[in-house]
């Protein structure tokens, strides 16, 4: 019989070919963003993405970095240490005067029906019980912020007008609700869930940001930098997909993230238990109507010379279209 030999040279191409690794396809590459997160309840979907492996599944590497005010947050972002955050449209307005700098790409959170986000309310003993009420009276705000926004609105929708309004600035949260609770102040506006603790301490409810539900003037929203969007638009799609999953995870069971909202955030110990926590918008973004209301009041107030447009600063590009 006659025996068949390969080539040599064959026979050692195939030895090499089968010692070979056996690769498979490429990896995606993984994206780094840096967020900065004040410890508030609107950040919690961060934690929830974070603790279930969503960022990581979509190939994405989030560093949360921790921040104790909106000004070390807004510092941050100008200085590039951060490529996002969760802020609001009165922020969103002052970055973007002159030059469009962030842009906001979803809605963070927002008042529902019975969930507020912002509540003015009045000190115990204090005999104030609705807005008519608070006629020339000193309402303790943070100035020419969201929460001045909010409170001007919250009672204009209540009957008052901008006349009968009358603000006291305090800047720190913490510190209006211990004068509040003291009655050094007679009336504060302060966001849930620290306004439910006051409720809770004997500080009466005189009104709400439910009643802006129809306008949705009440919203924080997802930011980055302009910079961020043009270089890296696939990392915000796949952040945003985590995000929402992550919302409607919670949407879906909040009492299942209770532990993980306390081990992240500041949470007075009598409501740690009993706080409901809100439903998280999904796939939602910031409407014309609430942008230009929010831009013609910080121009009324000399805030901002002029409203940036909505087109430069909103960008619905990243969410599905309906």
């Amino acid at each position: 019989m006659r025996k068949s030999f390969l080539p040599v040279g064959l026979v050692l191409i195939l030895i090499l070919v089968a010692a070979a690794p056996v690769y498979g396809a490429p990896q995606p590459q993984t994206t780094k963003l840096k967020m900065g997160l004040l410890p508030i309840l609107d950040v919690l979907p961060f934690f929830v993405a974070e603790d279930a492996g969503y960022f990581t599944g979509e190939n994405l590497d989030v560093e949360l970095i921790p921040v104790s005010s909106a000004l070390e947050r807004d510092q941050l972002l100008m200085a590039g240490e951060i490529d996002g955050m969760v802020n609001d449209l009165v922020s969103v307005g002052i970055f973007n005067q002159g030059k469009t700098r962030i842009q906001i790409v979803a809605q963070a959170r927002r008042a529902y029906a019975d969930h507020p986000q912002f509540r003015i309310l009045a000190a115990p003993d204090s005999g104030i019980t609705s807005p008519e009420d608070l006629k020339g009276v000193a309402i303790a705000i943070s100035e020419n912020s969201v929460i001045h926004y909010i409170t001007q609105r919250i009672l204009e929708e209540a009957g008052l007008s901008e006349s009968d309004l009358v603000y006291l600035p305090e800047p720190s949260i913490p510190v209006r609700f211990q004068l509040l609770m003291e009655g050094q102040f007679k009336a504060a506006c302060l966001p849930d869930p620290l306004a439910q603790a006051a409720i809770e301490g004997g500080a009466i409810l005189v009104a709400e940001d439910t009643s802006l539900v129809e306008t949705e003037f009440s919203q924080s929203v997802l930011s980055f930098r302009i910079e961020v969007i043009e270089d890296k638009p696939e990392a915000i799609e796949a952040f945003l997909r985590a995000w929402m999953q992550a919302a409607g995870d919670i949407n879906a069971d909040p009492d299942a993230y209770r532990a993980l909202w306390l081990d992240n955030t500041p949470v007075p110990d009598s409501v740690k238990d009993t706080y409901v926590l809100p439903p998280f918008p999904t796939y939602a973004i910031t409407a014309e109507p609430d942008w230009d209301d929010t831009m013609a009041w910080m121009v009324e107030l000399d805030i901002i010379d002029e409203a940036p447009a909505y087109a430069d600063s909103v960008n619905g590009d990243f969410l599905p279209k309906n």
